[in-house]
């Protein structure tokens, strides 16, 4: 069991680190205490970025960030919404090659989801609610499908068990990174969302490298978990935007109706971001699974 006691600074949890078989996992947590009895959630983020996507009051010490509550009326803000969440622990990592963990990335999700269960292990966590976003969609499923002793449920946010990437696209990481980058960020974003948080995603993702990218949207473009769908117990909430111009709703629609245990909510006026776009509302929705699960 993890113990988390809560500092005023929440610096002093945004860089930890455990070593899974030589290779680095840096994660943050929101300063509340692990316990058996409430789930722990553990955010995985998708292609090319690390636990900085995230909201930062979901993923941060809950005394810092509660004065950045702001209301649900605010339109885009990464701080809102995150005070739903303080009930619960709330760990953020970087997958290996990404954000503060270092080492290679790896060209396939099995590979990801082999370091996230060893995460859970390492930590001895249990009662986990793995909440993956894009890539990380497929992250998680595969995680679970590999093991799910210390797996209770799953959150799916804008990602699919099959998420099919273009050849062009592919070719466009490798040759005119800048160029294709440029177009993925402006493509995660729903029309009205401030040119902030496009130029964001696009200095995130460039700063990842071009390797990275390549191996994130290649280990997306040879998933396709959907064979394997009908084996998951878990109880699974997926939240999907149908305005999502990165991952099809029809795609995640397809996955919702093949999970046994899982229920389905579609977003409007929003896009891959969703969870960022309208973070207050995505919070609260996962705060009604949890509870539920309890």
């Amino acid at each position: 069991m993890i113990v988390v006691t809560p500092h005023p600074r929440f610096e002093t949890y945004a860089n930890q680190k455990v070593s899974i078989g030589g290779q680095n996992i840096c994660f943050s947590t929101n300063g509340i205490a692990v316990t058996p009895e409430r789930p722990t959630l553990v955010l995985v983020h998708g292609a090319g970025g690390s636990k900085l996507d995230w909201p930062q009051s979901w993923r941060s010490v809950a005394e810092a960030t509660a004065p950045f509550g702001l209301p649900s009326s605010t339109a885009v803000l990464p701080g809102q919404g995150g005070q739903a969440l303080h009930a619960h622990p709330v760990i953020a990592i970087d997958l290996p090659g990404h954000g503060g963990s270092g080492g290679l990335s790896l060209p396939d999700i099995t590979g990801h989801s082999r370091a996230v269960t060893g995460f859970l292990q390492a930590l001895n966590l249990e009662n986990v609610c793995l909440v993956g976003h894009s890539m990380g969609v497929g992250v998680v499923l595969s995680a679970a499908l590999q093991s799910s002793e210390r797996i209770s449920s799953l959150c799916l946010i804008a990602g699919a068990a099959r998420m099919p990437v273009t050849p062009e696209l592919l070719e466009g990481l490798k040759n005119q990174t800048e160029n294709t980058v440029a177009a993925i960020a402006r493509s995660c974003w729903h029309k009205s969302t401030p040119e902030h948080f496009v130029k964001t995603t696009r200095q995130r993702m460039m700063s990842a490298g071009g390797n990275v990218l390549l191996d994130d949207f290649t280990a997306c473009s040879k998933l396709d978990l959907r064979a394997k769908l009908s084996a998951l117990q878990v109880q699974t909430l997926i939240l999907a935007a149908q305005e999502d111009r990165m991952v099809k709703a029809t795609e995640i629609e397809a996955m919702a109706q093949a999970i046994p245990m899982a229920q389905l909510q579609i977003f409007h006026a929003c896009g891959h971001f969703l969870h960022v776009e309208i973070a207050s509302e995505i919070a609260k929705k996962l705060v009604a699974f949890l509870g539920a699960q309890i």
